[in-house]
């Protein structure tokens, strides 16, 4: 485009310099064919016989100039003066005239050059103008290139961070999972260590007559709770029942079951010292300096448990501290407030105790489940991934966009910018003949200048010669000898007519003359303009042949981008076919890891949703189960007898009867009239439920956006704390290195969450 308006624009301007040669070369010729020559040749013919006329009547007057003695001689000088003043006057005339010729001609060159100036200056302010609008617009398109590239940087980061959170999620989630798979292994290994998932098993088959583990069966008090349950130790879970009849069918339940081992308490078995400990000892030193009595005194429960409770603790004695336990120590079994566990024999047990909730004690009735955390912790997780995920997606196409924007911007900024480009090469030749016609212009107006100087010098040096002869003029008219007689005066007139003939002649020859060099410097000027049209012809013809060459270079440059463009789009369409290949199946891929995981912890809430029903249904059997030995023993003894046809109909006859006298009821009902009301009420629920439905949407994605930025923030306080704690680690080798002779480093308390650590 740039190409073909340079192009017009010099066709435009090559064609007005044809017209202009055209006009200059019909007007040299106009000039040249005029007959000047033969009008000037004939006019010096005229003039050479008013010559000699006058040269006749001055010989004539010289003869009577010898007869009329001094009169004549004055009058002879008066003319002899008038003739050099008119010889000095002539050459100051026409150079006068030559002079005032050249100064129009001047004049009209420079109105000339002025025009031209003026026309050159309006298409050069008009290219300066379009060069600006394109710099204008370039500068735009270059801002707008700038600003769609920050957004794409900007959602690159984005992405990225994106990205790095989905990352940081994703391994925690696996962390999670394998610390769930964990928790959950060592909760059924404790579970069947403490026989806890016996006993719930053993409780929800309704097995009768189990009062439950010993730990639930007695209350201590918080001081005394660690030594008790240290001398109790693995006995908290034993399960007390009313007799061993019951303990032989719990035992055959769990082989069957096989659920696991436990041991069982009978209540009419278990005697006081049955349990290894030997009887206990009345002479026990409860006294002695810091027992604090019997583990089995400490303790509230009922008395049916007391031999329970004799067997878990036997003889054992409460200390206050180890050092007062070791005076006593070899008599009786001794347990310190601390924990500090001293056997008969004289085995000893103690140090520092775990606070761990896993561990059996007195009062703790349900199980904690220390997965519980992080399995909200997890639901949590898979919910914000789903929203990254997202987000992600969004962010990805939001950047293909961004840089299929930025590459259209930039391609419109370079485009602009070669316009711009050859805009200001284009204005380099204008710029150049605008200065050279500025140049001629001043050039012009310097040479009107000097020729006004001279014509005022010319003024100058006439005045005082004209005055001179009109001075002699005068003289010569008032001068007395005039009336010297008629002969004279027919010979003066006669001169003077003849000198009237040859002032004519010599005006009319100075007229042709001066016209002739009028014309001489008319096709002067003619000819220099022409030499510059064919200057500027040749400069044209040049920058013809300049654009020429640059279009035929463009066009090659064309056709090979073209080429390279149509391989760049292919290989473009090919990246782009296997790009989105490749990102469908992982969408496809995350999609299905999603729906898995989604699905499997669909599958862990319908367990527990199927566990918590199937306790829910067992607890509703045996609540069904004593009802119906309660409406058996509430059945008269003796039984009614039920008659022949309904035992051989069965329920179904008694149903159907039952079915059609509730239908004849309800038929004797009255008609609702509140019915309307209700349903305006019900229409009044619906449409709040529905605004709480759509106000739940809103803020559930409120909530996903959130959970998104809280998970974005955790990334850059882990990227920022890293970064940190790298600098401060390379700082602290070297001047750890300039301290000593050894080597330091820091390392992180808890490198999979460094937040987290110390």
């Amino acid at each position: 485009d740039r190409l073909q308006q340079d192009q017009s624009t010099l066709e435009t301007e090559r064609g007005q310099q044809r017209r202009t040669r055209q006009e200059l070369q019909q007007q040299r010729q106009e000039l040249q064919s005029t007959a000047v020559d033969p009008a000037l040749a004939q006019a010096e013919a005229n003039t050479r016989a008013a010559a000699a006329a006058v040269d006749l009547s001055r010989r004539r007057l010289a003869e009577v100039a010898g007869r009329s003695g001094a009169w004549f001689d004055d009058d002879q000088r008066r003319r002899q003066r008038l003739r050099e003043l008119e010889a000095d006057l002539e050459p100051l005339r026409a150079e006068a005239v030559q002079a005032e010729e050249r100064r129009h001609q001047e004049h009209d060159r420079l109105a000339e050059l002025a025009t031209e100036v003026e026309v050159e200056g309006q298409r050069l302010g008009q290219a300066r103008q379009q060069r600006e609008g394109l710099e204008q617009r370039w500068r735009e398109a270059q801002r707008a290139a700038e600003a769609a590239g920050e957004v794409v940087r900007e959602r690159a980061e984005t992405l990225a961070l994106q990205q790095r959170t989905r990352s940081r999620l994703e391994q925690e989630q696996q962390q999670l999972e394998r610390e769930i798979a964990r928790l959950d292994s060592r909760r059924e290994v404790l579970q069947e260590s403490r026989g806890t998932g016996a006993l719930r098993l053993l409780l929800e088959a309704g097995l009768e007559g189990i009062h439950g583990p010993v730990a639930q069966l007695a209350e201590v008090e918080e001081r005394f709770r660690v030594a008790l349950e240290m001398a109790a130790g693995s006995r908290l879970g034993q399960v007390v029942v009313d007799d061993d009849g019951i303990a032989a069918r719990a035992i055959a339940l769990l082989k069957s079951r096989r659920a696991g081992r436990l041991t069982f308490l009978p209540l009419n078995r278990l005697r006081a010292g049955g349990g290894g400990g030997g009887a206990l000892d009345r002479g026990a030193p409860t006294a002695a300096p810091g027992c604090l009595g019997r583990a089995v005194d400490l303790l509230s429960f009922e008395p049916v448990y007391g031999d329970v409770f004799r067997h878990v603790f036997g003889d054992t004695l409460v200390y206050a501290d180890l050092e007062q336990a070791r005076r006593a120590m070899g008599r009786q079994r001794l347990v310190t407030l601390e924990g500090d566990l001293l056997e008969r024999s004289g085995a000893m047990t103690g140090g520092s105790l775990q606070q761990r909730g896993d561990r059996l004690g007195f009062g703790r009735v349900a199980e904690g489940d220390a997965a519980e955390p992080l399995r909200q912790r997890l639901l949590e997780l898979g919910e914000t991934l789903l929203a990254v995920r997202r987000s992600e997606a969004d962010d990805g196409r939001g950047l293909e966009q961004a840089q299929a924007t930025t590459a259209t911007l930039r391609q419109q900024e370079a485009a602009l910018q070669a316009e711009h480009d050859a805009a200001l090469r284009a204005l380099q030749p204008q710029e150049q003949r605008l200065a050279t016609l500025e140049q001629r212009h001043r050039r012009s107006h310097e040479l009107l200048a000097a020729e006004a100087d001279r014509l005022e010098d010319l003024a100058r040096r006439l005045q005082p010669l004209e005055e001179e002869r009109g001075a002699l003029l005068a003289a010569a008219d008032h001068d007395p000898g005039a009336a010297a007689g008629g002969q004279w005066q027919q010979l003066q007139q006669a001169l003077e007519q003849a000198e009237a003939v040859l002032a004519e002649a010599r005006q009319r020859q100075e007229a042709l003359q001066a016209q002739g060099r009028q014309r001489a410097l008319t096709l002067t000027r003619v000819l220099s303009q022409l030499e510059g049209l064919e200057a500027e012809g040749q400069r044209l013809q040049g920058r013809a042949e300049t654009l020429e060459a640059e279009a035929r270079e463009l066009t090659e440059r064309r056709q090979h981008d073209q080429q390279q463009r149509a391989l760049l789009e292919q290989r473009l369409a090919e990246l782009q076919e296997r790009f989105g290949e490749q990102r469908r199946q992982r969408d496809a891929s995350e999609t299905a890891l999603a729906g898995l995981r989604q699905q499997q912890q669909q599958r862990g809430w319908e367990l527990t949703q199927l566990g918590e029903r199937r306790q829910s249904l067992e607890e509703e059997q045996r609540r069904l189960v004593q009802r119906l030995d309660q409406e058996e023993q509430a059945l008269p003894d003796p039984l009614p007898e039920v008659p022949a046809e309904v035992r051989e109909a069965g329920l179904e006859v008694l149903g159907r009867q039952l079915d059609d006298l509730q239908r004849r009821m309800e038929q004797l009902e009255p008609v609702n009239m509140l019915a309307l009301e209700e349903l305006a009420e019900l229409e009044q629920l619906d449409a709040r439920l529905a605004e709480l439905a759509e106000r739940l949407e809103v803020l559930d994605s409120e909530r996903q956006e959130l959970l998104v930025r809280v998970e974005t923030v955790a990334t850059l306080r882990q990227e920022a704390f890293l970064e940190a704690f790298r600098a401060v680690d390379g700082h602290f080798r070297s001047i750890f290195a300039g301290l000593s002779d050894g080597e330091g480093h820091l390392q992180l308390d808890n490198t999979e969450d460094p937040l987290e650590g110390g």
